[in-house]
């Protein structure tokens, strides 16, 4: 039987979206800089976030996070 997945907390996304904002604003392409955006304002409005972007947040951050 297979784990459910859980989405990491809101704490979480918010250090990685803005660390993504912070360091790497200038390097990211025009769909990643949307999209980040929108999570942000996404998060702000307290929704949650599916799978596939939880999974697109993390991909970004550690691409272009130290």
């Amino acid at each position: 039987m297979s784990l459910l997945w859980k989405p990491y907390n809101a704490q979480t996304y918010e250090m990685w979206l803005d660390a993504i904002i912070d360091e790497a604003s200038d390097e990211l392409n025009d769909w990643e800089s949307k999209f980040i955006n929108d999570m942000r304002t996404q998060l702000a409005y307290n929704s949650n976030f599916t799978r596939n972007q939880s999974d697109m947040i993390e991909k970004i951050y550690t691409k272009y996070t130290k």
